[in-house]
This record gives C-alpha cells, structure tokens and sequence, in this order.
C-alpha cells in the first residue's frame, strides 16, 4: 500500500510540493491517472492520485465543485499541474486546507510520464520489500515448526501481520491456539468462536469434509456483521482442525499469502504434535494392556505421559455387533471423553476400554444407550489410583460389571452398585470353591433333571423375594400351594434350614456361581 505522504516523500526530490490537506496523508494511493476535461466520469474510483491542468474549466468556482465531487468518490490526491495556470488559486489551496483534501503542485516543466515512473518505482521498492519480509516470515514460520514450538507461535505471526483476530479449533471445536488486539479479551474471543459455530456449525463442518476453505458472516448484538475466513488444517488424510481469521481489512495479496503459509505451518505443526501424541498415546495404551494382563509390579504411574493419578474409573464396552465397534468407539469418543490429555479410550480385546478421568454421569450414559441397544457397558468403582495395580483392579471391576450385566441382561452395570456377585464371581475360580454351587444346589439339580421339575428356579425365587410367598408364585405363575410345595420337597432334599442367615447367605452365593456357570462360557 502506498499513502499520500510516502508518494509526497518520493515527489519532493523533483520539486513536486504539497501545499495542502497535510493533515491527511495516510489515505491509500491505488492508481494514477489524468484528467483534463470537466465530466463526470465513472472510470474515475476510489483510492486514485489524479493529475490535471484544470485549464478545460471556466472558473475556480467550477474547480471547487470538481473537487468536491472527486473527495465525494474518494480519491486520494490531486496533482495540479501548472502548464495553463501558473499559479494555483488560493481558493483551491483553501479548500484542500479545509476539507484535508491532499493537493500537490507540478511544475509546468515535469510531465506525467515522470510523476508515473516515480510511482511504479515506489510500488515495485514496496512490494520488493513486501516480498523479502514474507520471505523472512516463511522462514520463521518453518522454524517455528522445526523447533516443535507451540500453535500459538504460528498464530502470532499471522496475526501480528494481519493485525486480526486468529483462531485455531480443533476437530471439535474447542479452542486451541489464537491471537487478538490489545483491546480484545480472551472472554471477547470465546464468545466470538461460540457465535461462529452456533450461527455457522454446518458451514464449519462443511468445511472439514470437502477440504474447501469458506467465508462466513458473523451476526454480533449491537455491532456490525464480521467477515471470517474458515480454512481447513489437513495432513496426509488426517484431518487436524480448523484456522478461522477475520477478514476485515486483510485482503491484500501479501495477507492472503501470509495466511496461506500459515496454514502450511499449522498444519505441519499440529501433524507433528499429533504424531507425537499419538505415539505417547500408543506407549500408554501399550503399559496399560500389560497391566490389565497383570503386569503392574515393574510400572510406575510417572512412566506414563497421560496422569495416572487423575483418572476416577475404567468402563468397558462390548457389541453385540461386533463389526461395528469402531463406529462406536468414535460415538463414545466424542460423547464421553472430558479430557483428551487424562483419557485414552481404544479397542482391546474386541471391546472399548475407557480410562478417563471423570465420573461417568448414569443418565447421560442411559441416553446413549437407548440409541445403541445392542452394547452393553461395565463400569468399575470411582476411586482414586495411586499405584498401577489399582487400574489393574478396577479393569476387573469394569470386567465383571459386564459379566453380570451379560448374566443379568443389562445394559449399564456399575461395580458399586452390584451385590453379592462382587464375590461370587471371583470365588468360583479358587481351588476350594470350584465345586460350591453343586455342593449346595446338588440335590435340587439332579431331583430337577430326574423329574422335568423345577425346584432349583423355585428356591432361587423364593430366597430372591425374601421369603415372600406371594410376590415367588406370582413370578413362578403357579399357586401359592404349589410353592409351598415344592420348598417342602427342598427342604427334605437339601436336610438344611433355608431360613437360617447363614445359610441364606451361602445359597445367595450359590446361586450365583450357578448362574455364572451357566452363561460365562458364552461370555466374551
């Protein structure tokens, strides 16, 4: 851009003086022309210097309005050359002064053609000059890169250029790196980013799936509209995020090729650190796998890049499809995950694991099952790790909510709201307690197989309703005579007191070993 006082600096050498509107020279100087006869015409534009000899007008009075009209249409300066009058009138010198209306004096003896070789060398010095300064902040910019700093050194230097607003978003839409004016907050900033998505999300999105850059306008309360540029940040296949900038005043060539290397650096950037990301995720993911497999003694919470000591539960997430488990892993991702830093959720085992660090919300959760009802979801106790083996233990916590959510026929299974299977589950697998359930149960079981009947269902009924007659027949749909029975036969076939506390609780146990028995093996 060339102002009206760089062209005066540059015209002085050849004697060429401005002698009024002084005090407005920073206008802009798009072009040079000529103009010697009193029409009107539409090829006169804005932002132009427009060099006359004002000999084709009558009188001064024609002047002045000829100069109102081009200050209306706004040009920039006017050149009064000398050849016909050799003085200029004071009443034109007056207005300039008056009006801040930039008037130059040419000496008869300086032609056009001189006053149009100073200019186009003081463009081609300008964009020389231009031209070297984005070199040199390409150069920074990939140095930027190549020294791994951070997205927010990228957007510095393509705002401090611009002098605008930069945003960098990621995939979903929080706010990762940006630089604003010194009269701007970062309050002001996040407001601005939530107008943009909630008046522009599908444009935003769009954005993302047809790699095409898009110009939005942004409606503000008691402001004027915002033009923003929304470009996408891709790497190989990779999609990283997007880069919005406000437009208003950066349209020149030079911005939009400074915008455009940014771009370039955002993308190699945030490609880097995602790759290394990616890589600390996998070494993470990697420890964790050993530790579910029970290799917990040898690791220490601080060889993981992720803080251990933040996470509050593990939940595990089986398909009955389980083709479409990676569809699902995405959908959970993007649901449930708080902090991408602190949680990892990936595909173990044919199931989603999840370690994050926050309290799965049971009614969110329900939500989304309703719209999924084919999976099924464990979660472990919320606690407090400390030490590598208690993500050990709460993987098997999550582990056994499905199991018993697969045994129960539940979709949503939290380990601290489970009962008496907490220890059933795990005391089949000790030697002495392999065979406890047909210890006890025995009798009925067999009685059961002999005779086509139903005794081993109807205790388990019973005891589940705490003794409650009607409440057992009503769900066995017999009659409370039938129940009573059939515990009569219980009673002289196990030669034990049902009633008795203790054996209450040991049958409960029983029971549900027995059922684990019956449904573990088809468990996955």
């Amino acid at each position: 851009m060339i102002t009206v006082n760089e062209f005066a600096n540059v015209l002085e050498g050849d004697n060429i003086l401005l002698v009024g509107g002084k005090q407005n020279t920073n206008k802009e100087i798009a072009y040079l022309t000529s103009m010697e006869l009193t029409e009107k015409t539409s090829r006169m534009k804005e932002k132009g210097f427009v060099m006359t000899t004002f000999h084709a007008f009558k009188d001064v009075n024609q002047i002045i309005s000829h100069l109102e009209w081009m200050q209306e249409i706004g040009i920039s300066a006017i050149g009064f050359h000398t050849a016909a009058l050799k003085t200029i009138p004071k009443e034109v010198v007056d207005y300039s002064n008056t009006h801040s209306f930039p008037l130059f004096e040419i000496p008869q003896e300086v032609p056009y053609y001189s006053i149009h070789e100073k200019y186009n060398q003081l463009v081609n010095k300008k964009e020389n000059e231009q031209a070297s300064k984005i070199h040199k902040l390409n150069e920074k910019l990939m140095e930027i890169v190549l020294l791994e700093k951070d997205l927010n050194s990228i957007v510095k230097v393509i705002g401090e250029y611009i002098n605008n607003v930069v945003c960098v978003l990621d995939p979903y839409f929080d706010l990762m790196a940006y630089w604003k004016t010194k009269e701007q907050t970062r309050d002001e900033i996040k407001h601005l980013i939530n107008l943009i998505i909630n008046q522009h999300k599908e444009n935003v999105l769009k954005v993302r799936f047809t790699n095409r850059e898009t110009n939005i306008a942004v409606k503000r309360d008691s402001l004027s509209d915002q033009n923003f540029k929304v470009a996408p940040l891709f790497s190989k296949m990779n999609f990283l995020g997007y880069l919005i900038i406000c437009q208003n005043g950066t349209a020149d060539k030079f911005s939009e090729e400074v915008i455009k290397n940014g771009i370039r650096a955002l993308s190699l950037a945030a490609y880097n650190k995602n790759t290394l990301l990616h890589y600390q995720k996998s070494k993470d993911i990697e420890m964790l796998e050993g530790i579910f497999q029970g290799e917990s003694d040898d690791k220490s919470l601080s060889d993981f890049y992720m803080d251990l000591k933040k996470v509050r539960c593990i939940f595990q997430v089986q398909s009955s499809s389980p083709e479409t488990i990676q569809s699902k892993l995405q959908m959970l991702s993007e649901s449930l995950i708080e902090n991408e830093i602190n949680s990892q959720l990936w595909i173990y085992n044919r199931k989603i694991v999840g370690v994050i660090d926050s309290i799965l919300d049971r009614e969110r959760v329900a939500k989304i099952l309703a719209d999924y009802p084919g999976i099924r979801i464990g979660v472990s106790a919320i606690d407090e790790v400390n030490h590598c083996s208690k993500i050990k233990a709460m993987y098997d916590q999550s582990s056994m909510g499905l199991l018993h959510g697969h045994i129960h026929d539940a979709q949503l299974v939290f380990w601290d709201e489970m009962g008496i299977e907490k220890i059933a589950y795990n005391l089949q697998s000790h030697h002495l307690f392999q065979n406890f359930d047909e210890e006890l149960l025995g009798p009925l079981i067999a009685y059961d197989l002999e005779k086509n009947a139903s005794l081993t269902e109807t205790l388990y009924t019973y005891l589940k309703h705490f003794f409650n007659l009607q409440k057992s027949s009503g769900e066995l749909f017999v009659h409370p005579n039938t129940v009573k029975y059939r515990l009569q036969k219980i009673t002289e076939l196990m030669q034990m007191d049902i009633q008795n506390p203790s054996h209450y609780s040991m049958l409960m146990m029983a029971f549900s070993i027995y059922r684990f028995k019956q449904k573990a093996d088809h468990f996955q």
